[in-house]
């Protein structure tokens, strides 16, 4: 009897002091955790729940475990704040946060955190609708896990994370089968643990794949255990994606009304939340449902405040369903012309989201990843037949078989080796000549011969010399950019000199121009692609400073932003992006430049063999009224190679 008085009161007070402990202030918390480096995950995400939306309070976790040399409280800030940026839809942040928490992890050795954070930046692609790069990192994640000598739980839920992931891009793709596959791995993994949000996600998704199939039915079944695991675990994000779906499914029945009072109430819990993808889901979901009941104006505002929302915090696949249904509703409603306008809007963020040549870029790391799992197969075949060989005292003619296999095997390889050595070059070919037809454009070099006519007309004999020996220099640089590959940041400079100078005599030299570079950089070895940013000076001069009035400034800086990347930001006091999009939309004649574009995949060729990835950033500029002042250009390039 007094034993067991005794266990009781220790269990008693156990309890206690585990209850104020939870209850102690953030700062306490957080003291806590570093102060007993705690590394067990779910541990963490118990003590940490209540901060996982204050920004403050995370940086203060990462400042105090780098203070107390303790990575791994590091790494779980870090990915913290990733996953709070892309609630947010701060995608560029999230990317970042998750990135270094994975370069600190990749350091220390932390096999788990390296696949988490690899899962969770392919999210935050899968957010972005930037299929190519969502399937490569969780690919990437995937193999890491399924090659760990010692799999434990964490890890096992990490390779559901990866195949549920790469499903869903597949769902994206409407590669079902596929899809349906990575689906029931991430199933089974599931089931043996008894992770019930891990089984919500995926009966969710397969029942996805059973609506697009036209089995509402089975659809429905499956969305139905999704919801009942999701009540169970009380989870806001999955109650919100299943009601969605099941809304969905009763829109396609014509079941209207039902339909709306199953998904309207979400609105609500997703506002909570703050989640602006399933605000603008939801938003869009009832813009259809009474676009179908014929209240048009309630559809309309429903499908203008979704449309809103994925503009503005770059959501393409929900901005891609608002314009085809703004394209129905005012096709119902007579109104043809704006119906077609919106249309070929429709059409403009489809062939964005999934254009053959993503298409393409997407096939290639499906076909690389199924000659992996293939080559584990036979890898693991050929282990057995080792094996049996060996029982059997292999004879001289199964030992040339064998060779013959591995002959055939290995100029198989290298046919398909040599094949995409073919095709990466044929897509670098391909950016370097439309990178030539970006900027020989016919404008710029009749413009440019127009000034130097000019000087002849004049009878300035020696500005048109200077003229011509500066435009020629500009011609053999251009030329010269699509055959290297890199050049260094000095050339880009100089280039940059000549180009402005070209272009400001259009201007009649009213253009305030200046480049200031950090005397930290080594502008002799530091490299990048020719010309990388001439795209993003002349669209500052002609949609910027073009129609502006009075002083025109245009302004580059370069400088380091820390040991991993340096900066390029191109300011221009101009009218605006909002104003010039007015100016060019008014135009009988639009020209429409691809040079950014361009940019930004050949700087995602650039980065690709770098220790981190590149950023760009557009900021509008406002003065103290309010009033536009023109348009920061923020390029964030890393130093390193991996």
């Amino acid at each position: 009897m007094s034993i067991r008085y005794h266990f009781t009161i220790m269990f008693f007070l156990l309890v206690t002091v585990f209850s104020v402990a939870q209850e102690q202030p953030a700062d306490s918390v957080l003291n806590y955790v570093v102060t007993h480096k705690i590394v067990d995950n779910n541990r963490l995400n118990q003590l940490l729940y209540k901060i996982k939306k204050d920004s403050t309070q995370i940086k203060q976790l990462i400042a105090l475990s780098r203070q107390k040399d303790f990575p791994e409280g590091e790494i779980f800030g870090y990915n913290m704040l990733g996953k709070l940026y892309r609630i947010n839809a701060d995608y560029s942040k999230a990317i970042y946060y998750h990135q270094t928490a994975y370069n600190l992890a990749e350091k220390i050795g932390d096999l788990y955190n390296q696949v988490y954070s690899l899962n969770m930046i392919g999210v935050v692609y899968r957010r972005m609708d930037a299929v190519k790069s969502a399937l490569e990192y969780h690919n990437k994640a995937l193999n890491l896990a399924l090659n760990a000598p010692d799999k434990d739980k964490e890890i096992w839920e990490n390779i559901a994370i990866s195949h549920n992931s790469i499903g869903n891009i597949y769902l994206l793709l409407q590669r079902d089968d596929l899809a349906l596959k990575h689906f029931l791995k991430a199933l089974e993994i599931e089931r043996k643990y008894q992770n019930l949000l891990g089984l919500a996600i995926n009966y969710q998704n397969i029942g996805s794949i059973y609506e697009r199939k036209g089995d509402y039915n089975k659809a429905l079944a499956y969305y139905q255990k999704s919801l009942d695991y999701n009540d169970q675990i009380h989870s806001k994000v999955g109650k919100i994606i299943c009601n969605t779906s099941i809304g969905n499914l009763f829109l396609k029945n014509g079941e209207i009304r039902r339909a709306v009072g199953i998904i309207k109430p979400n609105l609500d819990l997703a506002k909570q939340l703050g989640d602006a993808y399933y605000i603008a889901d939801i938003y869009v979901n009832l813009g259809k449902a009474y676009l179908k009941n014929r209240q048009y104006k309630k559809a309309e505002d429903n499908l203008l405040k979704g449309l809103r929302i994925a503009l503005d915090k770059n959501i393409p696949s929900v901005a891609q369903e608002a314009y085809k249904e703004f394209s129905i509703l005012k096709e119902k409603q007579g109104k043809y012309k704006e119906a077609l306008f919106f249309h070929k809007k429709f059409n403009e963020k489809q062939n964005e989201i999934l254009n053959e040549k993503n298409r393409q870029l997407v096939s290639d790391v499906i076909i690389k990843q199924i000659k992996l799992e293939n080559k584990q197969k036979m890898t693991a075949l050929g282990q057995e037949n080792l094996i049996v060989k060996k029982k059997l005292n292999r004879t001289k003619k199964s030992f040339y078989y064998t060779l013959m296999i591995l002959l055939f095997i290995l100029i198989l390889g290298s046919i398909f080796y040599k094949q995409r050595q073919l095709n990466n070059e044929r897509k670098l070919m391909n950016l370097e000549q439309n990178l030539l037809r970006a900027q020989m454009n016919p404008h710029f070099i009749f413009n440019s011969l127009n000034s130097l006519k000019m000087f002849i007309i004049q009878q300035k004999p020696k500005e048109a010399v200077v003229y011509l020996s500066t435009f020629s220099k500009l011609v053999r640089t251009i030329l010269q950019s699509t055959i290297d590959k890199e050049t260094s940041l000095k050339n880009e400079i100089e280039t940059l000199k000549m180009y402005v100078s070209i272009e400001n005599i259009r201007f009649s030299d009213k253009i305030n121009f200046n480049i200031n570079v950090s005397e930290d950089l080594d502008l002799e070895h530091l490299k990048i692609p020719p010309l990388l940013t001439q795209p993003f000076i002349e669209n500052a001069l002609w949609h910027g400073l073009s129609p502006k009035e009075g002083e025109k400034n245009l302004t580059i800086n370069i400088y380091p932003k820390d040991e991993i990347y340096f900066v390029i930001e191109i300011i221009d006091n101009g009218v605006g992006r909002k104003r010039a999009a007015e100016i060019k939309a008014a135009r009988t004649f639009k020209r429409e430049s691809v040079g950014i574009k361009l940019s930004e995949e050949r700087l995602r060729y650039f980065t690709k063999n770098y220790a981190a990835d590149y950023q760009i950033k557009f900021e509008d500029l406002y003065d103290e009224n309010g009033n536009p002042a023109g348009t920061k250009v923020i390029i964030v390039i890393p130093f390193k190679r991996k």
